[in-house]
């Protein structure tokens, strides 16, 4: 009776493992017609802009091609701009900003110490980071 159960609870693990695995392979695996080449750039002022000036600013960078979204924090007066790094570089396009603004804008750069930390929401020494980081690189190509 013993053996059937231990049994049974290896299998019921070894099938949630391989379900786990099934479900990383299809969210990770690349999608037909995805842009692989997009990039989230922060993009920093100096100086306080008003709503005036940041939803012009807005209004510049979505028009531009390539730009798929931006979002304007006016509280820290900065932008966060996704596009297609094959049409234009980050500093591309704060040169852009501060030719057609007259702005002083600013690539956001990290430092060493906020690139360590890449994301905190995610506990590295966790088992589950561990075996989904571990079916994730088994499927990469």
């Amino acid at each position: 009776m013993f053996k059937k159960i231990v049994f049974g609870l290896i299998c019921f693990f070894t099938f949630l493992v391989a379900v786990l695995a099934v479900h990383i392979y299809m969210v990770t695996k690349p999608k037909a017609g995805a842009i692989s080449s997009l990039t989230l750039s922060r993009i920093d002022f100096p100086e306080r802009f008003d709503s005036l000036q940041g939803v012009a600013i807005k209004e510049h960078i979505a028009k531009m091609e390539g730009v798929k979204d931006v979002r304007v924090n006016f509280s820290n007066s900065h932008i966060i701009c996704l596009y297609d790094r094959k049409e234009f570089s980050g500093s591309d396009l704060v040169d852009r900003i501060n030719f057609h603004f007259s702005e002083s804008a600013q690539l956001f750069q990290p430092s060493e110490e906020m690139l360590a930390q890449s994301c905190p929401a995610i506990d590295k020494n966790s088992i589950t980071y561990k075996l989904g980081a571990f079916f994730q690189k088994s499927f990469e190509n």
